[in-house]
């Protein structure tokens, strides 16, 4: 009893080795990237701690410095802040196109040597504006720039298959695997005006600046090769066996329907032909009619399997050095010992319309 005793008191008094009282630190929710005159100009996203809700002003603040090194930047605004700058809770490293093209991992460098900060923060690249005009747009529901891109993303991944979360622990697994590379998610900003970054942009029912997710872009040696479009990306999730939720607009008897593909499974296979390696892709999916134009079933379930090949195919024919889908990653786990990447690809899709849906009697 006494050791039991003893062993409590001990933990009572040990405490955390790491702890900081909050109110000594500033909570970093996104840090943004951009080049200048050959210098890293850097931009921390604070959340702005209120006393109560109440309080009116915006609820971050956004410190920006330049340096030789992004940690030198970083190092002067901490000099900014009266507080000791927090990662822990960072979610959001957002990079401009320039940079992404030169080489995303030595940015993600520093990143990976800071034990404060979790490796599942999203890394997205911002199309056609600076990384730091974006971290300060303000937006609704979430007035936060990080939270609105982060449940954009998960939202996107879940419902459209029309992104992909790209974090930090998968990109770099994927740049140091051998025969594959990492896709990283985009963003465009559309409309920008100068009171972005201020309450005003969400007083209104069609805010003048927004932020939208841009497909996905692929990765080459580190680096931002180009971009996919639309049917590319969702091409790239069905072969990534990446799809949780979909709707397919399906044509039938010349009119559309709406297929939601709630079940879908790929399985990538790959087979030896002499000096030729073949790659069989099967993807078997079912959905539910959830917009009917047409009661012919069948129809639906081929014109359905005829676009989801549509989508492979279009991603199997983009032009790039990547190797973004991954076929030679397949090839070297079946044969390790060999070198020679020569393949074919073969796609099998089954598609079932499992539900028509259920219609309700309005009283």
């Amino acid at each position: 009893m006494k050791k039991i005793i003893l062993i409590i008191i001990c933990f009572l008094l040990c405490g955390c080795y790491n702890y900081n009282e909050l109110n000594k630190l500033s909570i970093v929710s996104s840090v943004s990237i951009d080049k200048k005159d050959n210098k890293y100009l850097v931009g921390a996203q604070i959340m702005n701690i209120k006393n109560n809700e109440s309080d009116e002003g915006s609820k971050i603040i956004v410190y920006e410095e330049e340096g030789k090194t992004i940690n030198d930047a970083l190092r002067k605004i901490n000099n900014k802040s009266s507080r000791k700058l927090y990662a822990g809770h960072f979610s959001k490293l957002v990079i401009s196109e320039e940079i992404a093209k030169e080489n995303i991992v030595d940015i993600l460098d520093l990143f990976l040597r800071k034990a404060e900060i979790k490796d599942e923060f999203t890394i997205t690249v911002v199309k056609n504006i600076e990384a730091s005009k974006l971290i300060k747009i303000v937006t609704l529901p979430d007035q936060i720039p990080a939270d609105f891109v982060k449940n954009s993303i998960q939202t996107s991944n879940i419902e459209t298959a029309l992104t992909n979360s790209s974090k930090l622990d998968e990109f770099m697994s994927y740049y140091l695997k051998k025969g594959i590379d990492p896709v990283i998610t985009t963003i465009k900003v559309n409309k920008y005006k100068k009171d972005a970054d201020t309450t005003k942009n969400t007083l209104t029912s069609n805010p003048s600046t927004y932020i939208e997710l841009n497909n996905i872009g692929i990765t080459y040696k580190g680096k931002l090769e180009k971009y996919l479009n639309q049917d590319e990306t969702i091409g790239y999730n069905i072969i990534r066996n990446r799809i949780s939720n979909m709707i397919i607009p399906v044509k039938c008897n010349n009119k559309y329907s709406s297929i939601l593909i709630n079940k879908s499974k790929t399985k990538r296979k790959v087979m030896k032909n002499k000096d030729k390696y073949i790659i069989n892709i099967n993807v078997n999916s079912s959905g539910i009619l959830t917009e009917s134009s047409c009661n012919n079933i069948k129809e639906l379930e081929k014109n359905t399997k005829k676009e989801i090949n549509k989508y492979i195919n279009k991603v199997l024919n983009v032009k790039a050095k990547s190797k973004f889908l991954g076929f030679e990653r397949d090839i070297y786990l079946k044969y390790p010992k060999e070198n020679n990447y020569n393949y074919e690809v073969k796609v099998n899709t089954n598609f079932k319309v499992t539900s028509k849906g259920e219609l309700y009697e309005k009283k």
